[in-house]
């Protein structure tokens, strides 16, 4: 049996001022590098084989406590990089949506083949970490952490929802709702996923102590 532990990055400036990312290179701030601390401290007890992050800072810069703990090299992957707002990014959602109107709706829809301008489609997203997820199985490690972003993590646990449908939806579950500093578990055998746990955010000593939504 493989269990993938998927950590959503530590908080930014951005993330406390409510700004979208994307794909704009952010480091933590300092509440962000203390849940990274905590993250590590936490995750140190499970078996853990091998680091995979996205290759953004925020990212990075969550995953390496942990390596330095286990004495493991973080692998930087831009496959697992958040989504591509286009000219969202680093704005508020409620001022592109007064300059923008259309496309800020068509976004909302979450038509699969629409970007912003200079943005990434849904179809783009869910490619590229499905080919991430796909290689990370016939990994031989049986437990491997991986570090990415709300949206990344999104279209994982879609390709984990939808993985024994024939045809699979061209959707993206938002049922999720991923903290800064959690961590979700999910345990793959015999091409059967289950979820371990979802969103906890147990570890982080000032968040509420919560582990499903």
């Amino acid at each position: 049996m493989k269990t993938f532990y998927f950590v959503r990055h530590g908080e930014t400036a951005s993330n406390a001022e409510g700004l979208t990312m994307g794909q704009i290179d952010i480091p933590l701030n300092v509440r962000g590098q203390s849940q990274a601390r905590e993250t590590a401290d936490w995750l140190r007890r499970y078996p853990i084989e091998r680091l995979v992050s996205s290759d953004l800072s925020r990212a990075r810069e969550t995953a390496t406590p942990l390596g330095k703990y286990l004495g493991l090299k973080v692998e930087a992957d831009r496959r697992l990089r958040e989504m591509s707002f286009g000219i969202f990014e680093g704005r508020h959602i409620a001022d592109c949506e007064k300059e923008h109107p259309d496309i800020v709706a068509r976004w909302r829809v979450g038509e699969f083949d629409f970007a912003p301008p200079g943005g990434e489609t849904r179809r783009s997203l869910m490619e590229r970490t499905q080919a991430v997820l796909r290689e990370l199985i016939a990994a031989t490690e049986e437990h491997i952490a991986v570090f990415a972003h709300g949206g990344t993590l999104n279209a994982i646990h879609s390709h984990i929802i939808e993985s024994e449908l024939l045809e699979p939806r061209e959707h993206i579950h938002r049922v999720f709702r991923f903290s800064n500093g959690s961590v979700s578990m999910a345990a793959y055998a015999k091409e059967q996923w289950r979820f371990l746990v979802v969103n906890s955010t147990f570890h982080l000593s000032e968040e509420p102590r919560q582990l499903l939504y």
